[in-house]
């Protein structure tokens, strides 16, 4: 990193781990590029020590060895990645990047308001949007929407519907994304 790029403490989004195996490790390492705080729940911690990978906080239900320097370590009893998101979110984190297959919008709908989330899952990478979110793509780029009301009529612009969750631009341009029964949904598109 030069020295112009000064980095400050909790502005780069965390990267909380709840399945590694959801992603290959280029994806990995450019999740880790700037340096994030790695969140991991205990049982991840031989997998990342094997593969030589640092981590910043641990959430765990029982002892462990805290073998890595500057470690924090820290015991919950509720459910790993709500109690994680909490934590952040306690810390003035801004963002985390979350590698899960928790993909319920409901589940991280609490949390919206005070924290940006960024889910990575087998090769799809979904922010959450709101009601008039509009992204240029080119034709037949495909979409993945998460969290849509079964009510929810002419909610999309420029996209065709190939499958339940699946949408495929029509031509190059914008699409717009309308809806009213939701505050947010999920947007999936393909990492590269």
């Amino acid at each position: 990193m030069s020295s112009h790029h000064i980095v400050r403490e909790n502005q780069e989004p965390a990267l909380l781990i709840e399945d590694l195996f959801l992603i290959d490790e280029e994806g990995l390492g450019q999740l880790l590029e700037w340096s994030p705080t790695i969140v991991i729940e205990a049982e991840t911690v031989d997998l990342l020590d094997a593969r030589g990978y640092k981590f910043d906080i641990v959430f765990t239900k029982k002892f462990i060895n805290d073998s890595q320097e500057n470690l924090k370590v820290i015991s919950y009893d509720n459910a790993f990645l709500r109690t994680a998101i909490e934590y952040l979110i306690a810390h003035h984190y801004k963002a985390v990047n979350i590698l899960t297959d928790q993909l319920d919008v409901a589940y991280y709908q609490p949390y919206l308001e005070q924290i940006n989330i960024v889910l990575i899952t087998k090769g799809v990478r979904y922010c959450f949007v709101t009601t008039g979110f509009t992204k240029w793509k080119p034709a037949g780029e495909r979409i993945r929407i998460e969290g849509l009301d079964a009510d929810e009529k002419n909610m999309h612009e420029g996209l065709i519907k190939i499958s339940d969750n699946e949408y495929e631009m029509e031509k190059d341009g914008l699409f717009v994304l309308k809806f009213s029964h939701v505050k947010y949904i999920l947007i999936g598109e393909k990492i590269a």
